[in-house]
């Protein structure tokens, strides 16, 4: 969770560059990107009251304001701002102490965290009879 789609950047990237330097360029702004969202000086959040009076309900949203953010909006286009937010969002919910990347087991036809059963039920069809 929190791993960056490099495809996002390469749309970008064929946008602005010739189609034989596009992808590296994709991949180094990608890894750059990958590097600053793991930067956790950079909090790029904050807390907004959600809750009636009588309940104090907050939530962490992401900063609209943030320049580094609007930068990357501004600069290659919403896709890769969407991509860099839903990325942050995973990061900062799975580890938000250190903001790296965290493996997890995914069920891409349903486009869900797979559960341990799926992951079983899957394993066990790959099995020769």
């Amino acid at each position: 969770m929190g791993d960056l789609d490099i495809k996002p950047f390469r749309i970008a990237r064929y946008r602005k560059y010739p189609s034989n330097i596009a992808d590296d360029k994709a991949a180094q702004l990608c890894s750059l990107w990958q590097a600053r969202l793991g930067d956790s000086n950079w909090y790029p959040f904050k807390v907004v009251h959600c809750g009636t009076d009588e309940e104090e309900e907050h939530e962490l949203v992401i900063d609209e304001e943030d320049k580094k953010l609007n930068g990357l909006n501004e600069d290659f286009g919403s896709e890769v701002y969407e991509i860099g937010c839903t990325s942050l969002k995973e990061l900062n919910e799975y580890n938000p102490s250190g903001r790296y990347v965290v493996e997890e087991l995914w069920n891409f036809k349903e486009n869900h965290k797979a559960s341990l059963k799926e992951a079983i039920t899957l394993l066990l069809k790959m099995l020769p009879n």
